[in-house]
């Protein structure tokens, strides 16, 4: 733990004890305030409107699909029931909530504060359970129908499928509040977006899942989407010093240990390769509804949001490289993935006249979306942009 005060540690819950923890549509963070008994987010509405944004960083491009969880009579006598355990985030204690009705595609979160202590900011991690009832039920709880993700042999698991979990926050920190891409206001004031990015994920599994740990050799995370990076002696965060790319730069990944006070970290491409490494399937750059297909929809989507001076839109809304910004960059990666779907890309022979048609579609979903359309001279180059994407295609 770093202790120099323009420092501060992001914490990370381990996973309680006695854990055991296909393509789709995108899936939903239910965040539930009721275990806030300190009031962290009722004395600081402007925390709640922070973390539904980085919540959305994942529920707008995840698209796993999560069985439900519904307990109750199986009808041969006995009945499917379990207790969800998780830290209560107000007090740190042990919760138990029993037979939580789970929907599909759903990921409940407690969120809270208290005091953390030392210098960390928050504690985030994926709650645990105890189940009883038929082998369908058991895995369902475990794993959420995702492949392996429930697997007896821990040292098999490539998935994961939580049912939730918690986040808690440190009530004792000067944050800040702030949105956009403007860094917090002022050196000593520490940027809640950057760690309940950071929380978030480890609730979701990153340095938390079993599928993560077993990616580890040798002091090294390895993934078909990462590569080899190095990791934390806590083996759940990057190394110190791991840099991602956002936009057209590069920053610190959001998942290594700290973060400097008066900055902001974004999820950079690093940190999205080890969610999709232990075991989530992401939408790929383009697919702004998350429905698998990067289409009209999408082109509308981005349209919409074009150029509009807002500098914290989402996903959803054409944010393709997490820069807050819905701009000609994104249009690119739309472009590239144009008429694409995961269960049948595009044709080669089709995609010969994919650059003439797609300046034609982009008008009409502009005046759709009743929005200024690019310079003739940025459409042209995107039409450069295009051909080196159409001839790697091809090959």
């Amino acid at each position: 733990m770093i202790s120099h005060r323009r420092f501060t540690s992001l914490g990370i819950c381990a996973l309680l004890a006695g854990a055991s923890l296909p393509a789709g549509a995108k899936i939903t963070i239910q965040l539930d305030y009721s275990l806030d008994a300190n009031g962290f987010f009722t004395i600081n509405p402007a925390a709640k409107t922070v973390l539904d944004l980085a919540v959305a960083n994942f529920s707008d491009r995840f698209r796993d699909t999560l069985d439900a969880i519904t307990p109750g009579d199986t009808g041969f006598g006995f009945s499917n029931t379990w207790d969800a355990n998780f830290n209560n985030p107000a007090t740190g204690a042990q919760e138990t909530v029993t037979d939580l009705t789970i929907p599909k595609n759903t990921i409940k979160v407690y969120a809270g504060a208290r005091v953390l202590g030392g210098t960390t900011l928050g504690i985030g991690g994926p709650g645990g359970y105890g189940a009883s009832g038929t082998q369908e039920f058991l895995d369902t709880v475990g794993g959420r129908g995702q492949p392996t993700a429930a697997n007896d042999d821990f040292s098999t698991r490539t998935d994961f499928g939580p049912w939730g979990g918690a986040i808690t926050f440190d009530t004792t920190t000067n944050w800040s509040f702030l949105l956009g891409s403007a860094p917090p206001a002022g050196s000593g004031k520490s940027d809640f977006y950057s760690v309940a990015l950071h929380e978030m994920a480890h609730l979701l599994g990153f340095g938390t899942a079993d599928s993560f740990a077993n990616r580890i050799v040798g002091g090294k995370f390895v993934g078909p989407a990462a590569g080899t990076v190095s990791v934390s002696p806590d083996q759940g965060h990057w190394a110190a010093g791991t840099k991602g790319n956002v936009g057209a730069g590069t920053q610190d990944a959001d998942m290594t240990p700290s973060i400097t006070q008066g900055t902001r970290k974004r999820f950079t491409s690093i940190d999205w390769a080890g969610m999709s490494d232990l075991g989530w399937q992401l939408a790929r750059p383009g697919d702004a509804n998350a429905d698998g297909t990067v289409d009209f929809n999408d082109l509308v989507a981005l349209a919409q949001n074009y150029n509009v001076a807002d500098a914290q839109h989402r996903w959803s809304q054409g944010d393709f490289n997490y820069d807050g910004n819905v701009d000609f960059s994104d249009l690119v990666l739309l472009a590239q993935n144009y008429n694409t779907s995961e269960a049948a890309p595009i044709p080669a022979d089709s995609l010969v006249s994919l650059g003439a048609s797609f300046a034609s579609e982009w008008q009409a979903a502009e005046a759709l979306a009743s929005v200024s359309a690019p310079e003739p001279a940025s459409l042209a180059l995107l039409g450069i942009a295009l051909l080196p994407t159409l001839t790697r295609r091809r090959r």
